[in-house]
């Protein structure tokens, strides 16, 4: 039972780490698209956790103004985080008084 909360405490910083590069990653990738209302945040918003034609072509549209030549966003790297956060949270269990 104790490799167990160990493995949940583990997990929990690396997931919640992994969602905070995916946000800051998507962000940098859309952020000029959304600056220059070629699309909202709530359609950007959609990019972040899945993949869309929209997606595609504000990725390709946003991709030559970056200063670094930064690689496209994948929206996996979300899921990856929200798994891993979401699996520490179900082998922690419920607290006992």
């Amino acid at each position: 039972m104790r490799m167990v909360a160990r493995t949940a405490a583990g997990l929990r910083p690396i997931g919640i780490l992994v969602l905070a590069f995916a946000i800051v990653w998507w962000w940098i990738t859309y952020q000029e698209v959304i600056l220059y209302a070629y699309l909202s945040i709530p359609e950007a918003g959609r990019c972040l956790v899945g993949r869309s034609d929209i997606c595609d072509l504000a990725r390709s549209l946003c991709r030559g103004a970056h200063p670094v030549s930064i690689i496209n966003y994948w929206w996996g790297t979300f899921w990856i985080g929200a798994i891993l956060a979401s699996a520490s949270l179900l082998l922690h269990g419920p607290r006992r008084s």
